[in-house]
């Protein structure tokens, strides 16, 4: 058992981790098909500032969500054979995406509370999406900030080596505990969410953009200094031996 803030560093560390190991050796693979000729599409696009979770899958991993939404999806039916079908096809869908990262129930919950989501945003979209608030600025920061918070919740599942350990997560987070061990220097705990914070500023700002558009808009000095000092973080982070995360799926 943990105190609620280090269950919570934690679950946030690793939702940091995720994104950063992911969409980074996805880039660099972009990046190098670029430099022999190939145009390979973008795989992420600013998950963390999505705005519902039909949302979250067209911005996060969006070639393994369109291979799931093209040959699994549409050819169990889509929502092409009623409601409860369309819920069911969902929920199938997002079940076998979680097979996919692993044999494991772990994988199998965090599957089935994605499929979950989407079916109850669709309820909610059918009895307010209309809502005039929901397409104000804070409105959507406020749908996004849900949105996110219910997918760090998932994250514990994905993390997790198995169920017994996601559940022990989950109730430190909730403060279920009374006798949680507080195991993070308070530093480590504001880089986390230091480093959080920076994330979703950045998500958020560039929700609608694309970086090839904000580069292509920026001053020639600060793109200049943004590379050099890309490159000096390079060479000082030689040598390590850690393999990008996501490998193991």
């Amino acid at each position: 058992p943990l105190n609620p803030l280090d269950a919570w560093a934690g679950t946030l560390a690793f939702t940091a981790q995720i994104f950063c190991d992911f969409a980074g050796y996805s880039t660099c693979a972009i990046g190098t098909a670029l430099c022999l000729g190939f145009r390979v599409p973008n795989n992420f696009r600013f998950p963390y500032a999505a705005i519902g979770f039909s949302d979250f899958w067209e911005r996060w991993h969006i070639s393994l969500s369109r291979w799931l939404r093209d040959y699994l999806y549409i050819g169990l039916g889509g929502n092409r054979k009623g409601i409860g079908r369309t819920r069911i096809n969902l929920m199938l869908t997002m079940l076998i995406g979680g097979l996919w990262h692993g044999a494991a129930w772990q994988f199998v919950v965090w599957g089935g509370i994605h499929g979950s989501y989407l079916i109850i945003e669709r309820l909610l979209r059918k009895r307010w999406g209309g809502a005039s608030w929901a397409s104000k600025p804070w409105g959507m920061f406020t749908l996004a900030m849900v949105t996110f918070f219910f997918t760090v919740i998932t994250w514990v599942f994905f993390r997790a080596t198995d169920l017994s350990s996601a559940w022990g997560i989950l109730v430190s987070m909730f403060g279920f505990v009374s006798d949680g061990a507080m195991v993070l220097a308070t530093l480590d705990i504001v880089k986390v969410f230091v480093v959080m914070v920076g994330i979703l500023a950045t998500h958020w700002y560039m929700r609608d953009k694309t970086l090839e558009g904000v580069v292509s808009r920026a001053p020639w000095w600060g793109v200049g200094f943004v590379w050099a000092v890309m490159v000096i973080l390079v060479i000082l982070m030689q040598g390590g031996g850690d393999a990008f995360l996501y490998f193991q799926f």
